[in-house]
């Protein structure tokens, strides 16, 4: 950056090599700075180092979690992720099955009380 920006007149601007690693850390690491680079160059660099900055940082992150992850998988005592809530949803699912079960039968139990009197009221008309 600071062979990009060096020639800047803006004062506010990186103009030493201690500026534009303190600009560079700012940068990856989502800070800001109150300077953004006026050449086309250094503003290409630093799309460059942002977008860098957020896979180097989504990478760390990633393999913190899969170190956690893996050491919580590698214990026999270690509930699995989700396990609570699987099952939670298959004792719904149980439930709504077992209602729907009894509804059904209900109907079926009231299409047949329906049939029986229409045959009685058929046999006692005739």
């Amino acid at each position: 950056m600071y062979a990009f920006e060096n020639s800047v007149p803006d004062p506010t601007g990186i103009h030493d090599y201690a500026n534009a690693l303190w600009w560079t850390a700012m940068l990856m690491t989502t800070m800001g700075s109150a300077y953004w680079p006026e050449t086309a160059a250094g503003r290409v660099l630093c799309v460059l180092l942002a977008l860098y900055a957020f896979a180097v940082f989504g990478y760390l992150t990633a393999t913190l979690a899969s170190f956690f992850i893996d050491r919580d998988a590698s214990r026999d005592d270690a509930a699995v992720a989700g396990a609570a809530d699987v099952k939670e949803l298959r004792n719904e699912i149980a439930a709504l099955s077992a209602m729907m079960r009894n509804e059904r039968e209900q109907q079926d139990e009231g299409k047949r009380h329906a049939e029986q009197i229409q045959d009685d009221r058929a046999h006692m008309w005739s």
